[in-house]
This record gives C-alpha cells, structure tokens and sequence, in this order.
C-alpha cells in the first residue's frame, strides 16, 4: 500500500515537464511543478546570470483555484549567485503537505530552475522543471501541440498539466490520433494563475488510446500546458514537451491604434488596448459626416463623440461577433450613443471591422447652432482599421 501510494505522488508530481528545451532568464517565470507530501519535496534555484544585483521574490500559487494574492517570500542575489531553496515548500512556505506551482519575480533577469523527487532510503528519484517566461507562454490566437500521449490500463498513463497566465485563460483541447482525426475534445478555463494536472482521461472522454496528440487552441488568456507519460509498471516518466508558437504568429496583446472612416474619407481615430486576450479599454473619437437624411449635402449631427467610456472588458473572440455598449453624454445637456464595434486580430498586428452607432435624447432647437437633433437615430457604418504600436 505504501508503494501505491508513492507512486500515485509520483504520477501527481512528475506529469508536469517544462515545454521548454533550455533554461531561459526572464524578470516574470513559471514553475509549473511543485509539491511535498510523503516523501516528496522540491528544490528551487534562482540564479543571478547579470552584472548587477537583483531583488525578488517566489510566490506559492495553489493548485486547483486561482491565485491573485498568494504567499510569497523575498530575495536578493549578487551578480553571479544562486539561492538554493532546498525542500523549498516546507522550509521557506511553512506547508507540510502541498501542491501547486511557482511564479518568481525580479527586477532583472533571473534564471529558475527545480527538482521534485523522493528522497527515501537514501536514494533520491525525481524529475526536475525549468522555469518558463511568460512571454514564452501560449497565448490567445495561438496554438500548441504535445505529440506522443498513450493511455492504456494497466500499460501507460498520460498526464496533462496546465498552468495560467494572469488573466486566467480559455482553451480548446483536441485529442488526435496519428492519421489526425478527432479521439475527443473539450474546454478548459482556468482562473489568474491557477494550476492544473489531471490524467487525459480525467480531462477528455478519450478512453484507452494508444498514441495521440494533444492540440492546445488559446481563445482567451495566456497558459504554460505540457504533459508527462508515465510507464505503469516502472513508474518511469517521459515528458512531452508541447511545440512553440511561431514566433510569425504574435500574441494579440498590445496597443492598437485605430481609424474609423466614412464614405466621404473622413476619419477619426483613436487606440485599443489588449492584454490577456481581453480587450481591456476603447478609447477614441467618433464623428460621422454620412448622416445626412434630408438629402442637402450637411451633415446631421454636428458633434464629435468621445467614445469608449461605457464598454465592459470583453475577450477578443467575442470581438468578432461584435459588442455594444452606450456611451452617456447627459451630464453635459445632450443624450445618449449606443455603440456597435466588431472586429478580428490577424497574426497579432492588425485589426479591421465596422463600428456603428445610434443616438437618442439629443436636443432640438430653432437655433441651428445649438440644434443637436440630427445626432439622433441611426448612423451609417464606419469601417475600423489599426495596427499594433506595442
């Protein structure tokens, strides 16, 4: 029982390998790997690789829940030290019994590396986890695949390991088979900074299989996955590393900046932020010399709109179906605009769709210089166009 039990630790801890092929310095690293219970325990290594001094600090990040504001301890290191974190659970977080994941912070580049493995009778067996900058995470648009998975009783398991961004993260996961059809697939959210390990089974309806692929698809948010197959009757683990996305193929975060322009190519502008995933703020101009309902070659509405101030954080997938806010301009004696806005990232550096607009509440009057009534109702479409800036 003893030893079914070790092996279950095992299983639990090593089915987290690095998709990473080298150790790479980052100010911003994940650990997906952690734990002590039994005889388990993990050692930490953060490594100083620059010419100055370096101040920082590890977090502690739960399995299975999200981890906004986790317990952390601090650390400074000279140009060229390493701080060795032995048994780094126990010792330095105060938890006898524990897994999850690390994320460790600097204000320069540090180099983190770790090793879990059981230390009884003498005889260490383990797996060590490099730490993977959050930049080298997959993000949402793009697509990760971790090739070689087996599950089959009583023969081989295949655990699948995943760790979030901060901004949490959707996902779609497809189990293919070697001729690339479909074993099963599902969804995965994870909270801010939340770990997860399951066997594929446990995370697909998939069965028994003898080779697959897992295809990792970001729709939202940024996630480290990777998986780990384990040898049932050795306990021997192999991990799979899950392929990088193509440098070509950027992460929609950023800085857009944008035009909206009518049929008589007059334009106004202004900039989209993205982080996440999220479409986090709008912030622009809006003036539309289209409307001209009565034909006599004016405009209606003489006004130019800020707009931006009422949309609610939405995920750029959703983007593409098209969101619709209202923006409120009673403070200052005039109505309402109720705002229509679609559009798709492409490769990470561009964004194109429409933007649309209805007013109501604007006042009329005799005095055409005060006369704002032909802001109301309908606007035509302006066609949105932006770039990436940073």
């Amino acid at each position: 029982m003893r030893h079914s039990i070790l092996c279950l630790c095992l299983v639990m801890l090593i089915g987290m390998a690095l998709p990473v092929e080298s150790l790479n310095p980052g100010t911003d690293i994940l650990v997906p790997a952690a734990g002590r219970g039994g005889s388990w325990v993990t050692d930490l290594y953060v490594m100083n690789p620059g010419e100055v001094a370096v101040d920082g600090a590890v977090f502690w990040l739960v399995r299975g829940q999200a981890n906004t504001n986790p317990i952390s301890v601090s650390f400074s290191l000279q140009p060229g030290e390493t701080l060795v974190m032995t048994d780094v659970v126990k010792d330095d977080f105060g938890l006898n019994q524990a897994f999850g994941a690390f994320r460790v912070t600097a204000d320069a580049e540090v180099v983190v590396n770790s090793r879990i493995f059981s230390a009884e009778g003498g005889e260490t067996f383990g797996q060590g986890f490099e730490g993977v900058p959050v930049e080298a995470a997959t993000t949402s648009g793009q697509t990760s695949d971790i090739v070689g998975l087996s599950h089959v009783s009583q023969m081989f398991k295949t655990n699948f390991y995943a760790l979030a961004g901060a901004q949490g993260v959707s996902m779609t996961l497809d189990l293919l088979d070697p001729e690339g059809l479909q074993i099963a697939a599902g969804t995965l959210e994870l909270e801010a900074y939340e770990p997860y390990l399951k066997k594929v089974n446990q995370v697909l309806p998939s069965g028994d299989f003898e080779q697959g692929t897992l295809r990792v698809t970001v729709s939202a948010g940024s996630v480290v996955v990777g998986a780990s197959k384990v040898d049932e009757q050795s306990t021997d683990p192999t991990t799979l590393e899950s392929s990088t996305p193509l440098a070509a193929k950027a992460s929609v975060d950023g800085t857009y900046e944008f035009t909206m322009t009518d049929t008589e190519g007059f334009a106004a502008g202004g900039d989209i932020v993205i982080a996440g995933g999220v479409v986090q703020t709008i912030n622009g101009t809006f003036a539309n010399w289209d409307k001209d309902e009565d034909t006599d070659g004016e405009a209606d509405c003489p006004l130019v709109f800020r707009w931006g101030l009422g949309y609610p954080a939405t995920s750029v997938v959703d983007m593409a179906d098209g969101v619709t806010f209202t923006d409120s301009y009673t403070a200052t004696g005039s109505g309402e605009m109720e705002w229509t806005i679609e559009f798709v990232v492409t490769d990470g550096l561009s964004i194109s769709g429409t933007v649309t607009a209805a007013g109501t509440g604007f006042p009329s009057s005799g005095d055409p210089n005060l006369d704002e009534s032909g802001c109301n109702g309908a606007f035509p479409v302006l066609t949105l166009s932006g770039g990436k800036i940073d």
